[in-house]
């Protein structure tokens, strides 16, 4: 373990002893590096300079863009307000001729594009994961906080690119990224400098101050209606992992009917008659270079890709999973393909119209406070979509951030805990994720709990 690391889990020890510290949601085992079949460049593929902050470079085109990774289809068209940022994954040639793992980004949206584009500051950065941040093992939360915003800074273009949709969409702006690396980049952190003074936009985080839904090329899937506003509405399907069955309080005066058995619980998804207009999980979560290393509670990825789950086929469901790193992916070349995998891929590929998942280990009790908080939000206003609910979750807990993070050390082995846990609580915030498309809202039936198994 190295020094960094060790003083980290000093003080989050620490802090769990003074009563400041929140108990993680399962281990993680960390993937070692491995090499990656190398992306050809696409022949039209513009290698950009660095666009200028005031967007005068980003291109526009006439065309409206469709959604996908296929060649433009004139049928499928873009509305007003939705943008995608299509994030690819790429290898790079450094100066002294080493070859690295890197990411290209192009952009769509109105008449607004972002090109192309893969330069030398684009190369995979494993030190932006939020998946580090954890006890035991992990990094300072204020040094990958520092590292994620000074990376942003590196990244002109698409804040250019992004900052010109929202001069002109304001918060009606629904942003889809979808990401096809397995890079761990925290995107919904991104920093946003507000372009020029003129332009009058407010610096915050992507996250906070846009909606942003993910996405992932599913190739049983196809191209997605990411565009589509589909309701969600019905009871709650619930499992709870032993010690965790404190989030039912969140469905109270909800129709629900909670498991604390898993395999009852996934018996129930595979009937189509459910009709559950959420499905949620409490429970840990592992991580691991392989399909067969993911788990859910006491269920492995592999084991759960094959429960038929026809309750999500036959009727609008969204999936709640409150379990560590289940938003995280596994570049599946172990098990003989070229895609990519995970608990959020597995659950929308089975037919969830949205899903809720954290990139991260997040404290037990802020996973509790969030479902609360959501919960709450979409109950007293079903209308609203699930991601903006989110969007508007993080911007609470990112108007608590220090105008600049605490140094590590205030003196020599002195760690500043406070300094620490004036960011964590919002990086936990920012590790919960949704997949899917943009205007999915949930209307919950109102009732009583419905049996325990």
């Amino acid at each position: 373990m190295s020094t960094v690391s060790r003083k980290f889990a000093q003080w989050l020890n620490g802090a769990v002893d003074s009563g400041l510290g929140v108990r993680g949601r399962g281990p993680l085992s960390r993937p070692a590096e491995r090499p990656r079949p190398s992306a050809a460049v696409p022949p039209d593929a513009q290698v950009s300079a660095e666009l200028a902050l005031d967007g005068e470079e980003v291109a526009l085109v006439s065309e409206e863009i469709a959604l996908g990774p296929q060649a433009a289809d004139p049928e499928v068209r873009l509305p007003e307000g939705f943008a995608v940022l299509k994030v690819h994954r790429e290898r790079m040639s450094l100066s002294g001729g080493e070859r690295r793992q890197a990411f290209a980004v192009e952009g769509f949206g109105d008449d607004i594009r972002l090109p192309y584009t893969l330069t030398d500051r684009q190369l995979r950065a494993p030190d932006l994961s939020l998946g580090n941040v954890q006890p035991g093992d992990g990094d300072f939360p204020t040094l990958v906080y520092r590292t994620i915003k000074q990376w942003s800074a590196r990244q002109p273009g698409l804040v250019a690119w992004i900052n010109r949709l929202r001069l002109r969409h304001g918060e009606e702006l629904n942003l889809v990224i979808w990401d096809d690396t397995d890079y761990d980049i925290p995107w919904e952190l991104l920093w946003l400098d507000g372009g020029l003074p003129e332009q009058g936009l407010a610096p915050g985080h992507l996250g906070a101050v846009v909606t942003v839904a993910r996405w992932t090329t599913i190739h049983e899937v196809g191209t997605p209606p990411l565009a589509r506003a589909e309701e969600c509405a019905g009871h709650v399907l619930c499992y709870f992992h032993e010690h965790m069955d404190a989030d039912v309080g969140a469905f109270s005066g909800f129709s629900h009917r909670p498991h604390r058995e898993l395999l009852p619980f996934l018996g129930e998804l595979e009937r189509a008659e459910l009709r559950a207009g959420l499905v949620y999980l409490a429970c840990h979560g592992t991580y691991g270079q392989q399909l067969r290393d993911l788990m859910l509670g006491h269920a492995r990825w592999v084991e759960m890709n094959d429960v038929d789950m026809a309750a999500l086929r036959h009727h609008a469901t969204l999936v709640c999973l409150n379990a560590c790193h289940t938003a995280r992916v596994v570049h599946n070349t172990s098990g003989g393909e070229d895609a990519l995998r995970g608990f959020a891929e597995l659950f929308l590929r089975k037919g969830a119209r949205g899903c809720i998942a954290s990139s991260g280990q997040v404290g037990d009790d802020v996973a509790h406070g969030v479902i609360h908080e959501i919960v709450g939000d979409l109950a007293a206003d079903p209308a609203k979509p699930v991601a903006r609910a989110l969007r508007e979750y993080r911007a609470r807990a990112a108007a608590a951030l220090p105008d600049a993070p605490a140094w590590v050390d205030r003196r020599d082995d002195d760690t500043d805990v406070a300094g620490q846990w004036q960011i964590l609580p919002a990086l936990y915030s920012f590790m919960f994720l949704y997949f899917g498309p943009p205007l999915t809202t949930l209307r919950l039936t109102p009732g009583d709990q419905d049996g325990d198994s």
